[in-house]
């Protein structure tokens, strides 16, 4: 009777896989290219509890201590649904650093940009998710970014305007970048620049804008985009993770080509 306690022990396991693979909660901690090996070991435990069960070769004998392999089914109840929440971005980073380099003054910063010479239904850079992981870093921090001044830009995202990264009159906006599980989950995205008195902190927006060259806390050329127009928009129809583009097997990472990006 106890060796039926180890296979139950394989088939919850495998139940609760299954549910987070039904129900799309696996997104919400494994990369879609991780999730085939948990999706694997479902089979695995299902075939183990089965032959644990009912193999009559295999002897077990009960110990308290076992009731342990229950732990992690019942931290699994209380964990929900494992989406991070958005105010984890400006947690992470604030987190102090013995070389942090002072907040720029960026009030100097004035752009020149006359909105009604821009065609922004027809944006240079509408940022996809399955394209988002990269042009975050490629587009903030182009090798050439004069190639891309005055390019228009649409992006969808939460914000941060707390970030100590951030210089003064700038905030962010950006989704969580997974490139294994959400344990090395990171904040990405695109630095803007708006009356941070309209924009909320750790709210989703979806911004359009022109892109614009200025300098970061460490004196290094990043572009920045000077917003045109923004809505609040719904976090409920918004992946709240991006993957890099090899992730979605669908040839996004070809697409990154039409950007030219250098």
């Amino acid at each position: 009777m106890m060796k039926k306690f180890l296979g139950l022990i394989c088939f919850l396991y495998a139940l609760i896989i299954g549910f987070v693979w039904r129900y799309n909660i696996l997104d919400n901690f494994l990369s879609p290219k991780m999730q085939i090996y948990i999706k694997t070991t479902l089979f695995v435990l299902l075939v183990l509890g089965i032959i644990i069960c009912y193999s009559d070769s295999i002897k077990y004998k009960f110990k308290v201590t076992d009731i342990i392999l229950i732990l992690p089914l019942v931290l699994l109840i209380f964990a929900g649904d494992g989406r991070l929440t958005t105010d984890f971005s400006t947690n992470r980073s604030n987190i102090k650093t013995e070389n942090k380099v002072s907040k720029r003054d960026s009030s100097m910063d004035k752009f020149d940009v006359n909105m009604d010479d821009y065609d922004f239904e027809n944006v240079d850079f509408d940022i996809q998710d399955s394209l988002y992981y990269e042009l975050s870093s490629y587009v903030t921090y182009a090798t050439k970014p004069d190639n891309y001044v005055g390019k228009t830009i649409r992006v969808r995202g939460f914000t941060n305007t707390k970030g100590n990264f951030l210089p003064r009159g700038y905030f962010m906006i950006g989704k969580y970048g997974v490139s294994c599980c959400t344990a090395d989950a990171g904040y990405l995205g695109f630095i803007a620049k708006y009356d941070n008195k309209k924009i909320k902190d750790n709210t989703w927006y979806e911004i359009t804008g022109v892109l614009q060259k200025t300098k970061d806390l460490a004196g290094y050329d990043i572009l920045v985009i000077v917003i045109n127009d923004y809505k609040e928009i719904s976090s409920s129809k918004e992946k709240q993770y991006v993957y890099p583009c090899y992730s979605y097997d669908d040839d996004s990472c070809e697409q990154l080509l039409k950007y030219d990006i250098k």
